[in-house]
């Protein structure tokens, strides 16, 4: 009976898990987003260089993209790690390696690195940003619950296969 009830618990957890990953997807999303009009702002109205305005920003994000901007900024100052583009790829791969970003995320965060002086590039990762916000909503609804009720299911099935 009580392994019976510890796999229905584990799987209900592991459906809850599931669940909980989209809505950390969603809050990696819009971190992102509020970056990036961060940097849109300095670079518009200070015109900085992007080593000040990484760390600039830096201080007003989570920690994980704190480090990220910091290490940036830092890479960007000292000049060791090539260009502009091979700093930006490079602490992307090292610092965005557990996120739950998509790889077509990943993919459209490296290419911003191609083009970020140009305020038109800002606007358009803005607006894919936005897409995807959007598409992670409308899948936090759709298939949240669906990820739960699948879990404590398969718990369910598992324990009667078993008997």
């Amino acid at each position: 009976m009580i392994g019976s009830v510890m796999i229905i618990v584990a799987c209900t957890v592991m459906g809850f898990e599931k669940g909980h990953e989209l809505q950390v997807h969603l809050r990696e999303l819009e971190e992102l987003k509020r970056i990036f009009t961060l940097i849109q702002s300095e670079l518009q109205y200070t015109k900085a260089a992007f080593a000040e305005v990484f760390l600039k920003i830096s201080r007003k994000t989570d920690d994980k993209y704190k480090k990220w901007l910091r290490e940036l900024a830092s890479n960007l100052e000292k000049r060791e790690k090539g260009t502009f583009q091979e700093v930006w790829e490079y602490e992307i791969a090292e610092n965005f390696k557990n996120s739950q970003l998509t790889k077509e995320e990943l993919e459209d965060l490296r290419q911003v690195g191609k083009n970020l002086g140009y305020l038109e590039t800002l606007d358009l990762y803005l607006e894919q940003l936005d897409l995807s916000i959007q598409r992670t909503r409308e899948e936090i609804k759709s298939k949240k619950k669906l990820y739960q009720s699948m879990g404590i299911m398969a718990g369910i099935f598992l324990v009667i296969v078993l008997l």
